[in-house]
């Protein structure tokens, strides 16, 4: 008797062959761009195959780990395939698209003052290989950012977003847990790295991240403080709320094992700021007890830190800070005084993305401020653009403030805790920028989008019943 295979099989057996053939040979000797490639084509078929929600969702989760292509990251790339298949989709008519009214036009001055200040760029190879990358990053962020608008339009959604998020911060806390266990020693080599180099003694590090800087590591627990707060208090049940404590908690350590002062005081105001605007659903006792667990938590986890792992202490830090004439920290005020100085030079347009900080009078820092990052590559046609997309960003999330966080619906509750994140941002940005991390980008425009779709949900929930009228 015959055995006959029907072509379908026939190519079956080919692909399983030719795929363990491929596994082996990764395992016995792996190769970082095929594993990537394979990653990749693995991602692109899912992307495909599963809705654009499940995409977005996904990427959630990705973003912050990227591996490097040969111009800028993966994340751009997922990104701009994502909303790509979102177009055609939308061309089918299977999809439709739709741009926020409230934050089209600051968006839009800010497209324009990137492409105006290519005028004063400088052509050079690093300078215009860093311009092109970070503009890309940029132009994709805001494409991030209006995939969660069209994407998160239900409070299932919203609710299944904001839950996946912080799958996202649980996978970042447990980087930088692993990067203080193994200080100098690369988790997946050319990918999953720390910058620390291996030395005699391993003491007074700052903890990284996978954003691979210190200081924004520090400010994306900051900001995912309240929002973590947050879901420990709506938590119904038992374990729910103990997870989300220990969640909460670990957050705390992290922000601390980073040793970064502005980042504490940023989410000090913030936190100060939410039992403020809380304070109907908090009677005195209740805020006093809050306000000392909150007190004794940071010197806990301050000695904790500085005594048991290689970080140092965040509080003697913060006692070693002197100021310039009383206001600017000192070790800000060159970074600042250059940043201004450079400014000036081309006050209108700027100096392009591609400005090179590290070149010009003899100041070898970045402008440690967001604000007067904005001003030295777009001018101050793109810091007003910045400034006016935050003064739309807080007039969206004061519809949380008077909301109660225990009492209202999930959305209108919310709203709360990402005005604060937002708040704890605007103030943390006076003394880093956020511009200069081509992977935190995304974070910052993930933190507009979840403000952005918050908002249509509570206004969709109060158009419901009038319609119904």
């Amino acid at each position: 008797m015959k055995l006959r295979l029907s072509s379908s099989k026939v190519r079956l057996i080919v692909f399983i062959a030719a795929a363990g053939a491929l596994a082996g040979s990764q395992i016995a000797h792996p190769s970082k761009r095929i594993l990537e490639a394979l990653g990749g084509l693995i991602l692109v078929y899912l992307i495909w195959n599963f809705s654009t929600l499940s995409a977005l969702w996904l990427l959630l989760v990705i973003y912050p780990f990227p591996f490097a292509i040969s111009l800028g990251n993966s994340t751009f790339v997922f990104v701009v395939i994502i909303f790509i298949i979102y177009l055609i989709r939308v061309s089918a008519r299977t999809a439709t698209i739709r741009f926020d009214r409230q934050f089209n036009l600051p968006i839009l001055l800010m497209v324009m003052s990137y492409i105006i200040s290519f005028y004063n760029f400088q052509v050079s190879p690093d300078v215009m290989r860093f311009g092109i990358v970070h503009t890309a990053n940029f132009f994709a962020a805001i494409l991030f950012f209006y995939m969660i608008v069209n994407f998160v339009d239900n409070e299932e959604r919203l609710y299944r977003t904001l839950r996946i998020s912080m799958v996202t911060v649980v996978l970042i806390m447990v980087f930088t847990l692993l990067e203080g266990l193994f200080p100098g020693r690369q988790l997946i080599p050319q990918w999953l790295y720390t910058q620390h180099k291996a030395q005699l003694v391993m003491k007074g590090l700052r903890m990284e991240g996978p954003f691979h800087d210190f200081e924004l590591n520090a400010e994306f627990c900051a900001i995912n403080a309240p929002i973590i707060l947050f879901l420990t208090i709506r938590a119904r049940r038992l374990l729910t709320r103990s997870l989300f404590t220990f969640i909460l908690v670990a957050d705390i350590v992290m922000l601390f094992s980073t040793v970064t002062r502005g980042a504490f005081i940023s989410l000090t105001v913030g936190m100060v700021y939410l039992a403020y605007v809380t304070r109907r659903d908090l009677n005195f006792p209740r805020l006093v007890v809050i306000a000392g667990a909150f007190v004794a938590l940071a010197f806990i986890v301050d000695t904790l830190v500085a005594q048991y792992t290689v970080s140092g202490s965040l509080f003697g830090r913060m006692l070693e800070t002197t100021f310039k004439n009383g206001v600017v920290p000192e070790n800000r005020a060159a970074a600042w005084s250059g940043a201004l100085s450079r400014g000036f030079e081309r006050p209108f347009i700027g100096h392009g993305p591609g400005w090179d900080f590290t070149k010009t009078l003899g100041v070898e820092l970045w402008p440690h401020n967001a604000y007067l990052y904005y001003f030295n590559i777009t001018g101050l046609f793109g810091l007003s653009a910045f400034v006016f997309l935050l003064v739309r960003l807080v007039q969206a999330s004061l519809s949380g403030v008077r909301s109660s966080i225990m009492h209202d619906s999930f959305p209108e509750a919310l709203m709360k805790p990402l005005h604060v994140a937002l708040v704890i941002f605007i103030i943390d940005q006076i003394k880093i920028d956020y511009l200069r991390n081509d992977i935190y980008m995304y974070f910052v425009w993930l933190l507009f989008g979840l403000i952005a779709a918050t908002r249509n949900v509570i206004r969709s929930r109060e158009v419901a019943p009038r319609a119904e009228k």
